[in-house]
């Protein structure tokens, strides 16, 4: 795994549709359109997906490169990790039990909790 960079190569995949899926669900709620949530939420599945292997090639990568310190910066990644995982379980299971979460009426939390875990993700990526 550390040979052939597993965890660097494998983030930018979540990376890269996490923007994508929580611009989908800003636009879903602005125009009250059905199609962008369902693409967003189709997004949404292919990161949980990977997540799996991104949060286990880091986690080897912690142990087998950084001796598993827990410096402040790691600190920071492994919590941003969870938070990023955490809400993108609450966004996929919630847009499951709930496909008209988008509605006016009660979207800006859901988007909220999309933004949060952007946000997160972003840190652990901006701090290396």
């Amino acid at each position: 795994m550390l040979e052939h960079h597993a965890h660097p190569v494998s983030v930018h995949f979540p990376n890269g549709i996490l923007p994508v899926a929580v611009v989908l669900f800003i636009l879903a709620w602005v125009f009250n359109t059905e199609l962008f949530g369902k693409a967003g939420f189709i997004n949404m599945v292919f990161v949980i997906l990977a997540l799996p292997f991104v949060l286990f090639s880091g986690v080897i990568e912690w142990k087998k490169k950084y001796n598993q310190a827990l410096t402040p910066v790691f600190k920071i990644k492994i919590m941003a990790a969870a938070l990023t995982t955490t809400a993108c379980l609450i966004s996929v299971v919630w847009y499951l039990i709930d496909p008209d979460v988008l509605s006016p009426s009660k979207a800006w939390i859901f988007i909220l909790v999309n933004i949060v875990m952007l946000a997160s993700a972003g840190i652990a990526g901006l701090i290396g």
